[in-house]
């Protein structure tokens, strides 16, 4: 059958991506091209007293909530934060370590959820992108059955066109998308050393 050159080219766009999209050789749906870790460990960053049993514990200390509220926050600088902590950490006198501990417990549990969050951001991303995919695919059946009839022709190409805009938007804005968790790591590894340096 005779492909319709608007169609041939849509292939090429459309088939290129969706290979390239197979990042991580265990989970062939993630778009990115850092390695897929669902989960973080406290262990990873922290070698301070053991947040385990901590829970909500940090958000009944109000200074402790403020500090984690600030910690958590990308817009803060990291290196700001120094002077709260250390003030709190010598306000608890001999429970220093288990201070700092609650406020890393929280920042880690507040910048964990975030990251959850980025990582099914992403991976509604990735879903939209190969439902797109697989319409303009079935665009382009239609298009060669429509062959023969100029308007419905037309019709189809316009709808091709559009949703390769749309799919294009999202590929440019894959970059940013997909550093999202990365910059939640390491605002998590920067609080984490700032903390630990204060530890007695």
């Amino acid at each position: 059958m005779h492909r319709h050159p608007l169609a041939l080219a849509a292939v090429l766009i459309i088939g290129l991506p969706a290979a390239a999209a197979a990042q991580d050789p265990k989970n062939p749906d993630w778009p990115c091209p850092q390695i897929l870790v669902p989960t973080l460990s406290p262990a990873s960053v922290w070698d301070g007293p053991s947040i385990d049993g901590l829970g909500d514990d940090w958000q009944g200390d109000p200074a402790v909530a403020t500090l984690v509220r600030r910690a958590a926050d990308g817009s803060v600088d990291a290196a700001t934060l120094e002077p709260e902590a250390a003030a709190l950490a010598a306000a608890a006198g001999e429970g220093r370590d288990g201070k700092l501990a609650q406020v890393f417990a929280g920042t880690f549990q507040t910048l964990d959820r975030q990251r959850s969050a980025a990582i099914a951001s992403i991976e509604r991303y990735a879903q939209h992108q190969r439902a797109l995919r697989e319409r303009i695919a079935a665009a382009l059946r239609d298009l060669d059955a429509a062959s023969g009839d100029a308007p419905r022709a037309q019709e189809i190409k316009a709808a091709i066109a559009w949703d390769r805009r749309i799919l294009d938007d999202r590929r440019r804005a894959q970059t940013a998308v997909c550093e999202q968790p990365a910059r939640i790591e390491q605002r998590l590894g920067q609080i984490a050393r700032l903390l630990s340096a204060l530890l007695s």
